[in-house]
């Protein structure tokens, strides 16, 4: 029993994610070093350089940084170039940075017409590594515009006109107004596009002070780590030429290699963990830290003040948790739905650990009842647990999270799971392995004559990994090996 039991203690350490540092939090910089970003890694949790690849001597350095580095298809990508892009992109990648200010004329140079034309390799780029898409990054200007297009509102109101369905998860922009009052405000107006948005760069181009200019970037910081809305953002930049005096003060980095100037140390260091709430114990739901879709209204149950509203199939909500101890948990959800079955998956650190809860119509928006939900196993420390809405109509006002009496034996049958869902497969479907530790995957899918219809090593374990759209319909068997070990199961695809 005590070796069952230290085994199940270990697992759930080395299961834990350990997050130091903000996860919206990054850096728009180009021409860096393993030194500049081991000195920025306290605070920032990712980084890009507008191309699709880490460069000098992080390249070689990158698998043991610890940072999120996020490709980007600066400009359009040709037809003959796309594969070449796909085999850039470094594992573990989660996310495709689009088309970088394509209303400028030293930018991409992309019309919304333009850019259309080119998303849909893109998209191919995307979906072969299974990756999320943010949008093309415009920015207000001036005369200097490419294409008419001075108002990034307006040229993502085109861009959508255009191509409803084109794909996009997360819409992006570059805003240098001078306050932070502006940049605040001018973000605020990408909310319209009812997807979470990724300020890709941000800053002012105005001579200050070394004062003034980190009160300007904290104000903005505060302000976008407690923003549901806001899902990422990043300062420009590291280092300038010395010749751009308006932003001199705003380098976060001095001339040497990875040592921070002021500013620099105020921009890891500023908070972002005003929204964390204690696990065990209440997950009000209007205290999300990061969300798609949803709104908030008046309640009068259970004293919250606010529930969650306006939830639409596709929405999401994520919270920031401090969990007191690693364990197997019950959280009771508090919920409504006039006349529709309400569904949802259960997602910790991004690792889908639960998939369609369903609790029956409770007859009206404010008439609330309990679906409990059991089993979650939550590492100890900093856990960002997030709900996915699979059903319209609904409100959601809080979560009551407990530590379960599951034993030791049933937690270990957990580590190991082979699931896919739905199955029979319809159009997509969801391929998931958990595992006390992430490990690289290989995937084969065989047909009923033995021949390989889909084979990939690009996987890991704890990983969404969709495989519908990769099948005719017909019965297949799934094989998958990481370790020693080796799983099969059989699907069908409708």
């Amino acid at each position: 029993m005590i070796k069952k039991l230290l085994f199940t203690l270990l697992t759930l350490i080395c299961s834990a994610i350990v997050f130091s540092q903000s996860p919206k939090r990054g850096i728009a910089y180009g021409n860096n070093s393993t030194a500049d970003l081991q000195a920025l890694k306290p605070g920032i949790s990712w980084w890009y350089n507008w191309g699709s690849l880490p460069e000098n001597d992080v390249n070689a350095n990158y698998a043991s940084l610890g940072l999120e580095y996020v490709p980007m298809a600066w400009g359009k990508v040709n037809d003959g170039d796309v594969q070449a892009f796909i085999d850039r992109i470094k594992p573990g990648a989660k996310y495709l940075l689009a088309f970088n200010e394509p209303n400028f004329t030293d930018g991409a140079r992309l019309t919304p017409q333009e850019a259309v034309n080119a998303w849909k390799n893109v998209e191919k780029i995307a979906a072969a590594k299974n990756l999320e898409i943010v949008s093309a990054s415009p920015a207000y200007n001036g005369p200097n515009n490419y294409g008419g297009y001075s108002d990034p509102v307006a040229w993502h109101n085109q861009f959508f006109l255009l191509c409803p369905d084109c794909k996009v998860d997360y819409i992006a922009f570059h805003t240098y107004d001078n306050t932070a009052g502006a940049v605040i405000g001018v973000t605020g107006l990408l909310k319209n596009f009812n997807r979470p948005v990724w300020v890709t760069e941000f800053a002012n181009r105005v001579i200050q002070s070394e004062t003034d200019k980190i009160n300007f970037m904290k104000t903005i910081v505060s302000s976008f780590e407690n923003d549901p809305d806001i899902y990422r953002y990043s300062w420009f930049t590291g280092r300038v030429p010395s010749d751009w005096t308006d932003m001199l003060e705003g380098q976060l980095l001095s001339p040497a290699s990875g040592v921070l100037k002021p500013i620099g140390t105020a921009y890891i260091n500023e908070s972002y963990t005003s929204k964390k709430m204690s696990v065990p114990g209440r997950i009000t739901a209007n205290k999300h830290y990061r969300r798609k879709g949803t709104g908030l209204q008046n309640t009068t149950d259970s004293g919250t003040g606010q529930n969650v509203c306006f939830i639409n199939n596709g929405d999401w909500n994520e919270f920031m948790l401090n969990v007191a101890d690693a364990g197997v948990y019950n959280l009771t959800f508090r919920v409504a739905s006039p006349t529709n079955t309400g569904k949802f998956d259960i997602l910790v650190n991004n690792v889908a650990v639960k998939t369609d809860e369903t609790f029956p119509p409770t007859g009206d928006w404010q008439t609330y009842a309990d679906k409990v939900v059991n089993g979650i196993t939550l590492p100890k420390g900093e856990v960002y647990l997030k709900i996915k809405f699979k059903s319209n109509d609904m409100n959601f006002n809080y979560i009551d999270a407990v530590v379960s009496n599951l034993g030791v034996n049933d937690h270990q049958k957990e580590n190991g799971s082979f699931t896919i869902y739905p199955n029979p497969v319809k159009t997509q479907s969801t391929l998931h392995i958990k595992s006390h530790i992430t490990e690289p995957l290989t995937i084969k899918i065989v047909d009923m004559k033995g021949d390989i219809c889909f084979s990939s090593d690009d996987y890991f374990t704890n990983e969404d990994i969709k495989i519908g759209d990769k099948l005719a319909p017909g019965v297949y068997i799934v094989n998958v090996s990481y370790g020693n070990i080796k799983k099969s199961i059989k699907i069908i695809k409708n």
